[in-house]
């Protein structure tokens, strides 16, 4: 079975996804969600994380963390394992609480910060439960909106200095930040993450990829080849067009076409192997990276046979 890829070093950033099993609740009242915190809190305390915002919902968590040590994983099985111990006493129940291993996502500070930060604390908001993240008392938003509520264990100054160095006047620039959110809500971040591992820059994946050059391969690990070295951009269309039983030369600037061949291989070349939607755009003559913003979200949104049909592909050029 498949595990999936940890890739952990000093000062990494990292948004961090737990799920109840079977998408089940993993807070029932009051009290659970007042112990997931306070667990929560003694995993920074414990471990020296950073954490810049959190948010805990009924049947899952997020967090934005900085591990100062390369220590995510033990953290995490600190964190959830400890968690699931009072669950399981305080409601007679044995087994699983969390959906196998947590979700980890790097993040590059320079370029997703707020915006992660601003899509963890609108979760409540987007699941209809409140009408503004600050009637949700289970997250850090709070004590961005109100520093009486600040949480002595939250690292606030990360977020609050991209906006200004005055605290109050930070405050008040990322309130209104979260509430055009609300107003206007924007896309999601994940949309850009390579592989569904990596949030940044052409020049951030990069050095990941530097440090995954060594790791010896592992079949259990197939996001560990498919991130460490890729296709080139002429492997993937030669691979898909033969697939797809069409010409390749239909697919450039000044040819309209509506070749579902191309929309896949704008998919494999952004989203599976990273690069970037302005080389994907020329290179598959789009007229530009909303072009290929829009294929792909035709692809991922298709039938279960061309998501089938996407993964085979992507085996083939692995």
């Amino acid at each position: 079975m498949a595990r999936p890829l940890r890739i952990e070093f000093a000062g990494a950033l990292y948004h961090v996804m737990s799920r109840g099993n079977e998408r089940r609740r993993i807070v029932r009242d009051q009290a659970d969600y007042r112990k997931r915190i306070d667990w929560l809190r003694r995993t920074v305390e414990t471990y020296g994380w950073r954490v810049s915002a959190f948010v805990v919902m009924p049947n899952h968590d997020h967090l934005l963390v900085r591990t100062p040590e390369p220590n995510l994983s033990a953290g995490m099985q600190f964190l959830n394992g400890s968690y699931t111990g009072y669950f399981n006493r305080r409601h007679r129940r044995v087994g699983h609480l969390f959906q196998g291993r947590f979700k980890a996502q790097l993040v590059e500070q320079e370029s997703y910060l707020v915006e992660v930060s601003r899509y963890i604390h609108l979760n409540p908001v987007r699941a209809k439960l409140v009408d503004s993240p600050q009637r949700w008392p289970l997250s850090s938003f709070p004590g961005y909106h109100q520093a009486s509520r600040a949480l002595s264990w939250v690292d606030y100054r990360t977020v609050l200095g991209e906006f200004a160095r005055d605290e109050a006047a930070a405050r008040r620039a990322y309130r209104r930040f979260v509430r055009a959110g609300v107003e206007q809500p924007p896309p999601s971040p994940w949309k850009d993450a390579i592989g569904g591992l990596i949030l940044g820059s052409e020049a951030f994946l990069a050095r990941i990829r530097k440090s995954l050059a060594n790791r010896s391969d592992d079949a259990g690990l197939p996001e560990l080849s498919r991130l460490r070295e890729r296709p080139s951009l002429d492997q993937i269309i030669e691979v898909v067009s033969s697939h797809f039983g069409c010409a390749a030369t239909n697919w450039c600037s000044g040819k309209r076409s509506n070749d579902p061949g191309r929309a896949v291989a704008a998919y494999l070349a952004r989203r599976r192997f990273g690069y970037l939607a302005t080389e994907v755009a020329r290179r598959l003559g789009y007229r530009g990276p909303s072009g290929v913003t829009r294929a792909i979200a035709r692809v991922e949104t298709a039938d279960p046979k061309l998501r089938r049909t996407m993964a085979k592909l992507e085996r083939r050029l692995c």
